[in-house]
């Protein structure tokens, strides 16, 4: 689960654990909040904004979670330490914003000579810290080792390389920080032998998904092709990196409606050219008649959720005055390849308690964006609805259940995983005369004949293997829906702790109890339930199919005791902070 302190905009935090991009330990900067995609962050390793989830964030002044023995403390009056990545300072003094007095420039060498970019730093005070990475291409951080030395002096800060290489050259960032903030520079070097440098090509677009590229050069025979799609910061190859003799060369297979640059490189010394000037390819004519269709069939209205990947709007058909529910999903952020095999799945699923897709439009309503049109469910989130209350009980919990497994169950006799199962995922609609679940998101839905990995969305609900970066499959959704369980019942979390680190171990250790202050009027078959489901080995939790026919879901009870809705309403307001009054309803995806 999250932890419950909420980092405010402008907060440095620490990464936890290890993520795409990003290393255990790596500073970030807080941007943005959200209770279902966590955190929008800076960093200084991408060239926009990202998401990143709120278990793998720790506040940059609270001391990270390591296995390392405790340093014996040092004098209150300052210290100053170096370590292979940065320079770090302790000075008790005024503290300020980070500031470069003079920036790097941009060098050229030849092979074999000594490079030194230089930087003067402004005295801020407070625990400053200096770090070097190399942005493209083949990003990295640079440490003092070998050919490399960062160092320190006199309010300059400065990265020497000895002995250049043609590899070396590329784009180099230097970043300083403190509790307050950060700043950067970058600088560009380029280091070449005897011969002269490669120029940047001609780029002609000739379709809506290719690109001419022509370029003069008499001293190279072979040359290697790369492509960078604008804001990516990724250079890839065409053609596999296979090295051409021609001077011109057709890229196909590109994106309409997005901006490309590209430039050469020598295929013998790897000598890298200077990029062409960005271009961005037209709309093609299949992509156009999408979003015409698109804007002719569908009135778009409001917007009802918000996710990881998409945007949920509420919509109506023109034609028949239907109401359905957009899901907008961004291609940056969820490939169309998966795009296209969850609209595939929820077309294809007949079944009340998973929600049902209409359509697909492809780069509608526009390019770099696809949409799957899906049923309205007309009510709110699960949890939403029986916070409503100011009491429930536990048979009403074991008829919302009995949906949620039954879709669950659904789902693995046609060996599917949905993944992520948590509160923000169940609806529940109203339309009708009894409420009926809807089991919602697919984006993480895959098909269980391969072993998967995937980061947890929400450390609450995370089984172990999740956790530890293992395969996932279904054994992970019988976890999940016994934490949902124990939720259900109780409102609090079996495994949430004061911070990060302690619900990870909690969860490691499958260390939880049934406390009597909210399990004493439980009856004790759902608590044998959550135990069978609540194993640490995925083998042996019970299936789907076995739940549907244990003792809870056939024992009738003479005896209904009402719970107070109290404690899952503080569940739900500790995990959607901006919705505390909110009663409105809404589809969420995640």
């Amino acid at each position: 689960m999250c932890d419950q302190t909420i980092m405010s905009p402008g907060t440095l935090a620490r990464l936890v654990c290890e993520w795409p991009d990003l290393s255990l330990g790596d500073i970030v900067h807080i941007v943005q909040y959200d209770a279902i995609e966590g955190y929008l962050v800076r960093t200084t390793t991408h060239l926009e904004e990202i998401w990143l989830p709120v278990h793998v964030l720790s506040n940059y002044n609270r001391k990270p979670w390591s296995f390392r023995f405790r340093k014996p403390s040092f004098p209150s009056h300052g210290r100053r330490s170096v370590d292979g990545n940065s320079l770090q300072e302790n000075v008790i003094n005024e503290v300020s914003c980070p500031e470069f007095l003079d920036k790097m420039k941009n060098l050229a060498a030849q092979c074999g000579s000594k490079v030194v970019f230089k930087c003067k730093v402004k005295s801020c005070g407070g625990n400053m810290k200096i770090s070097w990475r190399k942005t493209e291409p083949d990003p990295c951080v640079m440490r003092s080792s070998g050919r490399f030395v960062l160092n320190r002096s006199n309010g300059v800060a400065s990265l020497t390389i000895n002995n250049s290489r043609l590899s070396d050259s590329g784009s180099y960032l230097c970043t300083i920080s403190n509790e307050i903030g950060s700043t950067q520079c970058s600088a560009i070097l380029t280091v070449t032998d005897s011969l002269p440098p490669l120029t940047e090509p001609k780029a002609n677009v000739i379709s809506c998904s290719s690109v001419l590229l022509e370029w003069e050069n008499d001293t190279y025979d072979k040359f290697l092709v790369e492509y960078c799609k604008i804001g990516s910061g990724e250079w890839l190859s065409p053609n596999n990196g296979q090295a051409i003799t021609a001077r011109a060369y057709t890229v196909e297979h590109l994106t309409a409606g997005e901006t490309y640059s590209f430039r050469i490189v020598a295929a013998h010394n790897k000598l890298v050219g200077l990029p062409s000037a960005a271009v961005t390819l037209p709309v093609a004519d299949s992509i156009r008649w999408q979003q015409e269709q698109f804007k002719r069939r569908y009135i778009e209205l409001e917007e009802i959720g918000r996710g990881r990947f998409a945007i949920v709007r509420k919509a109506k058909d023109r034609g028949t005055g239907q109401e359905v529910a957009l899901k907008e999903i961004i291609r940056r952020k969820q490939s169309h390849k998966i795009t296209q095999a969850e609209y595939a799945l929820l077309a294809g699923i007949r079944f009340q308690n998973i929600i049902h897709a209409l359509a697909l439009f492809e780069n509608a309503p526009i390019p770099g964006v696809d949409t799957i049109v899906l049923e309205l469910v007309k009510g709110a989130l699960l949890f939403d609805y029986i916070c409503e209350k100011e009491m429930y009980t536990e048979l009403e919990i074991k008829n919302y259940s009995k949906q949620v497994i039954s879709a669950v169950n659904w789902l693995h006799d046609q060996n599917l995983a949905h993944l992520d199962i948590k509160p923000e995922n169940i609806m529940v609609d109203l339309s009708g005369v009894d409420p009926i679940l809807k089991l919602i998101d697919f984006g993480d839905c895959v098909n269980t004949n391969t072993s998967v990995i995937l980061p947890p969305a929400c450390l609450e609900f995370a089984s172990p293997e999740l956790v530890l970066g293992q395969p996932v499959g279904q054994h992970t959704d019988l976890w999940a829906v016994g934490v949902l369980l124990y939720v259900l019942l109780s409102g609090v979390s079996p495994f949430l702790d004061d911070s990060v680190e302690e619900t990870t171990a909690n969860i490691l250790k499958c260390d939880y109890c049934f406390p009597d202050e909210y399990f004493s009027d439980i009856s004790l078959a759902v608590r044998d339930l959550i135990q069978k489901l609540l194993v640490l080995v995925p083998i042996k939790r019970i299936s789907m199919g076995d739940c549907l026919d244990s003792s809870w879901f056939k024992e009738v009870r003479t005896k209904d005791v009402g719970i107070s809705a109290t404690n899952l309403q503080t569940f739900m307001q500790r995990r959607h902070p901006a919705n505390l009054t909110s009663k409105t309803s809404t589809f969420c995806t995640d």
